[in-house]
């Protein structure tokens, strides 16, 4: 071997790619900063797309301010037109406005799966849609849907059903392929995380109900589920790895303000002895 040869580096792999569309979270527990970390820890590369500015901490969101949509897509695009984005995962976007741009740009690239996180209100309280946001989002996001992973309020503010299951089944009339309806707003001991797909339950996942409040816990389940999808796993696998995922980072969760607990997306067992 030459030792030109041997100075030469080997070419790096390349990461699968994720393109988060989401809001900015300073403290970084949720939104953009969840979808990088988490995304960064299963060996996937993400890029982003801003669609708001928030003020918030561990307690609440105080106030945000969106993106112009226009501005948003444009950075969408240039990440679309350059880098071959595997999946699309969609958090915040909170306004109508948001969702009819966000809806437009995904005609022009329907072989791109998309797992939308529909985020109506910050873990505080604090509501994140702006007026006409969920008609918005029903006649015009949800038929382009891969998955989608509402907790139990936002499946029932979604659709008006009276219960999570019936809440499902209309998810996927309204057009997503698959519904993952996570169970941490439930009560009793354990939670159940509900897989439907085709108006049918395909699956139950069943886990252990934790102590306390988390910050950034849906964000990190839909970019973990996307990060899934983008490494070629069928859609139950993703769905399946990245509810164990998220339930191991809630499990070894730490307070770092007063509010609530940050997932540890980079948790490793060795790490703790």
């Amino acid at each position: 071997m030459s030792m030109h040869n041997m100075l030469m580096p080997e070419r790096a792999e390349i990461p699968p790619v994720v393109l988060s569309i989401a809001g900015s979270d300073p403290s970084a527990g949720a939104g953009i900063q969840a979808d990088l970390l988490t995304c960064a820890r299963l060996g996937v590369h993400a890029c982003t797309a801003i669609t708001a500015l928030t003020i918030q901490d561990s307690v609440n969101v105080q106030r945000f301010s969106l993106v112009n949509p226009a501005e948003c897509l444009q950075q969408a695009r240039v990440i679309l037109d350059d880098i071959p984005v595997r999946v699309i995962k969609i958090g915040m976007l909170g306004s109508a406005e948001m969702v009819r741009a966000l809806a437009g740009l995904l005609d022009a690239y329907p072989q791109i799966p998309v797992v939308l996180d529909p985020i109506l209100a910050a873990g505080g309280g604090t509501s994140l849609a702006g007026s006409g946001l969920l008609e918005a989002m029903r006649s015009e996001l949800l038929p382009k849907v891969s998955i989608i992973t509402p907790n139990g309020p936002e499946a029932l503010a979604l659709t008006g059903a009276e219960d999570v299951r019936a809440a499902a089944v209309l998810l996927n009339a309204q057009g997503a392929q698959w519904v993952l309806l996570s169970g941490g707003h439930g009560e009793g001991p354990k939670l159940e995380n509900l897989v439907f797909q085709g108006g049918i339950l395909r699956q139950t996942v069943i886990q252990e109900r934790l102590p306390h409040q988390y910050h950034g816990s849906g964000c990190t389940l839909a970019s973990a589920v996307a990060a899934g999808l983008a490494k070629g796993q069928a859609v139950m696998q993703a769905i399946e790895a990245a509810l164990a995922f998220t339930h191991d980072a809630l499990l070894h969760a730490y307070p770092l303000g007063s509010g609530q607990f940050f997932p540890n997306r980079f948790y490793h067992p060795e790490s703790s002895s």
